[in-house]
């Protein structure tokens, strides 16, 4: 059986999976980023809230209540990201890089749940409809927009799912405050004062709709998924093309956090000699490395002729007739 780390890994503990082809990132620049977004939410809410409540404008509430939203979703990225740098423990081997997922996942679901508020809101507005102070709603609205698309701008690139499910939200409160400006322009221009209740409707509808994917992919990465955009028969087929392997079962791929991959597998090869196993293993290594970033793989050696070691395997998987 060969185990995933390099036997120098028992001499430099601070090692962290290098040697597998495993890239970590340039210095952090994220948590800064996240920091900045709050202190720009904190104040586009106070000013929303006072704007919302002296224009009556159902538009500015709610664009204030997601940014509210957006300042605990950004404190919990931030909270996510400095828990990823945490150093791995006998008790979290894996170290808390799974914390980026799971607030990815609450955040996402919060965003999803304040769509849904604003959407009533707006229903009730339809309703019963009051009027609305125009030229104010368009003035504080686009103060807003302006300050969350710089927030947002800030985030661009990053590609965690926690960097992810931060820049939505700031994205999301740009067009929102967008959309409430175009409210505010029809309310001033033509008393349209349904438009205030239409564009929020509409805009928790994009909101919802976005948030939805990340709480799949997060969802995904929680339950163990093979990692989106990566085939499992691909990572199969390509292990056995490896020179000296036979084939190979028991294979597992999984995320562990939005940018680190497992791997698990049984590898079957000739009886061979150990020093020529472990080339199998290290080219085994070397092309899950680079051709599918995958940077944490174990891998148990068995002889093609003998029996599952320990006489335990997992039950094939199926899919469209392949085992």
């Amino acid at each position: 059986m060969t185990d995933e780390h390099d036997h120098e890994a028992h001499d430099h503990p601070a090692h962290d999976h290098s040697g597998h082809g495993h890239v970590h990132a340039a210095p952090d620049t994220l948590g800064p980023k996240l920091l900045v977004g709050v202190f720009i939410n904190l104040g586009i809410f106070v000013l929303q809230v006072v704007g919302g409540l002296f224009a009556n404008s159902l538009g500015l509430l709610s664009d204030a209540a997601h940014n509210l939203s957006d300042v605990v979703a950004l404190l919990m990225s931030y909270g996510a990201n400095r828990a990823g740098k945490l150093p791995p423990t006998p008790e979290h081997t894996f170290a808390y890089r799974r914390v980026e997922i799971v607030v990815a996942f609450f955040n996402s679901a919060a965003l999803i749940a304040v769509a849904a508020w604003v959407a009533y809101e707006g229903v009730m507005r339809l309703i019963h409809p009051v009027e609305v102070g125009g030229a104010m709603v368009m003035l504080i609205a686009g103060i807003g927009m302006l300050a969350n698309t710089a927030a947002a701008w800030l985030l661009k690139g990053e590609d965690d799912l926690n960097a992810r499910s931060a820049f939505l939200h700031l994205a999301a409160d740009a067009l929102t405050s967008l959309g409430v400006v175009v409210a505010g322009f029809l309310v001033w221009a033509f008393h349209f004062n349904a438009a205030d209740a239409l564009v929020s409707i509409a805009l928790s509808i994009w909101m919802a709709k976005e948030a939805w994917g990340i709480v799949k992919s997060s969802m995904h990465i929680l339950f163990e998924g093979t990692p989106e955009g990566m085939d499992f028969w691909d990572v199969s087929e390509a292990i056995e093309s490896v020179e000296g392997v036979r084939g190979v079962h028991a294979l597992h791929v999984w995320a562990i956090s939005s940018k680190e991959f497992a791997l698990s597998a049984h590898v079957e090869v000739d009886d061979e000699r150990l020093s020529d196993l472990t080339q199998i293993v290290r080219s085994i290594k070397e092309m899950l490395a680079e051709r599918f970033s995958i940077g944490h793989p174990t891998l148990e050696i068995e002889t093609a002729e003998g029996g599952c070691a320990g006489g335990v395997c997992a039950v094939a998987v199926q899919d469209g007739g392949k085992e």
